[in-house]
């Protein structure tokens, strides 16, 4: 039966445009590596790739927060070790003039040695990395220390990152925290301290959780009042008769345990009842200075300068292993990160990327269906395409 010519050029046109269209469509993806080239083509497929590039972003960013917070708690770590190297030498220095006969000159010098090892643990206190200050906190660009006060000026909350939607980490430390001492030095001072309080009183004491009153009366001195407290709360408290720069006596007070806060008051109107502030406590760059000051007084050091630096140094050691075991739990995301985000991209890649072998095999079956067509037509009408055209 003879196929009319009109029908076999349709048959021709609609397989022709057919097989074009799916020779341009293997073409673009051998070119692009792209199963599809726009929404319209696969909508819910395209959604799904974009939802996956939201979470790689997100990844992303999480990744470059590790980053930072493993670069900024390295740099601190180091940090911390140097100011303990400076603590161990200037303790051992003290223990030397504190069991020695110097003369006043020689205390001097030695003071002059605090002085410079202050001025280096200044440095490092207002330390930067890449224009922030590391024990800044969340100020970033505000200098921690003031040189002349040594009080710390900056934020009262740490610089956080987001290492993952639900877990964030300290990556600039708050200065007062870091360098604070657990450490009460009364602001009363005494001439002697033997010599008996005027007006007895009541210490309100809190130590961590515990709190606790200590009574001293008008029959005490300082010296009494150190040895009923080291008597009675030697499981919680260390009290030592501290000599002042200017040679007048307070009572110092430090915990026994190391992570533990102290805050002391008197508001019985006794002798350490001076108004606002009953006590305060010196930071790390505060003891140094004024056991640094006593010395170049001509003044030899007593218990509570070498109780004042171990405590310094165990302080600065107790915030170094808190940085040390943050630093572990960042440094043990980055193969997680690595993991989760290989994952995602190959998500994205099944549904987006083309297989190009196969595309490549799916372009020569479409070239030779279409040079079969050719033939077909031309052999069924016994002329080439392009004669028929005419």
């Amino acid at each position: 039966m003879k196929v009319p010519d009109n029908i076999l050029f349709s048959i021709f046109q609609e397989q022709d445009a057919r097989i074009r269209k799916n020779l341009s469509d293997k073409t673009l993806e051998i070119s692009t590596g792209r199963k599809y080239q726009g929404i319209s083509e696969d909508p819910p497929a395209t959604y799904n790739v974009l939802d996956l590039k939201k979470e790689i972003a997100q990844l992303s960013q999480y990744s470059k927060n590790r980053l930072f917070a493993d670069t900024s708690l390295s740099y601190i770590d180091l940090n911390l070790g140097k100011i303990e190297d400076s603590l161990n030498l200037l303790y051992a220095k003290t223990v030397q003039t504190k069991n020695q006969i110097l003369q006043p000159n020689q205390l001097v010098a030695i003071g002059e040695l605090f002085s410079s090892t202050l001025r280096s643990l200044l440095d490092r206190a207002n330390d930067q990395l890449g224009g922030n200050y590391i024990f800044g906190g969340a100020s970033l660009t505000q200098k921690p220390f003031d040189e002349n006060t040594l009080e710390y000026k900056a934020s009262k909350e740490s610089f956080k990152v987001w290492l993952s939607d639900n877990y964030k980490v300290d990556a600039l430390l708050r200065g007062d925290e870091t360098f604070g001492l657990n450490v009460s030095i009364s602001n009363a001072k005494f001439s002697s301290p033997d010599t008996n309080f005027t007006t007895g009183g009541t210490l309100n004491i809190k130590v961590g959780a515990t709190n606790i009153s200590i009574i001293y009366s008008n029959t005490q001195s300082l010296k009494d009042l150190v040895d009923v407290i080291n008597s009675n709360y030697s499981n919680l408290l260390s009290a030592k008769v501290s000599q002042n720069p200017d040679g007048t006596y307070s009572l110092m007070l430090m915990p026994v345990d190391v992570s533990k806060d102290i805050s002391v008051s008197d508001t019985s109107g006794g002798d350490f009842d001076t108004g606002a502030t009953d006590f305060y406590s010196p930071n790390v760059l505060q003891a140094v200075k004024r056991i640094g000051d006593k010395l170049s007084g001509a003044m030899y050091p007593d218990d509570s300068d070498l109780m004042l630096l171990q405590r310094a140094f165990e302080r600065i050691s107790f915030r170094r292993s808190q940085v040390g075991s943050l630093l572990s739990q960042v440094k043990n995301l980055q193969p997680t990160q690595e993991s989760l985000g290989d994952n995602l991209n190959k998500q994205k890649s099944d549904i987006e990327d083309a297989d190009l072998s196969q595309s490549i095999m799916d372009y020569t079956r479409y070239k030779l269906a279409y040079e079969a067509l050719m033939r077909i037509i031309a052999d069924q009408k016994d002329m080439s395409i392009l004669r028929y055209l005419k």
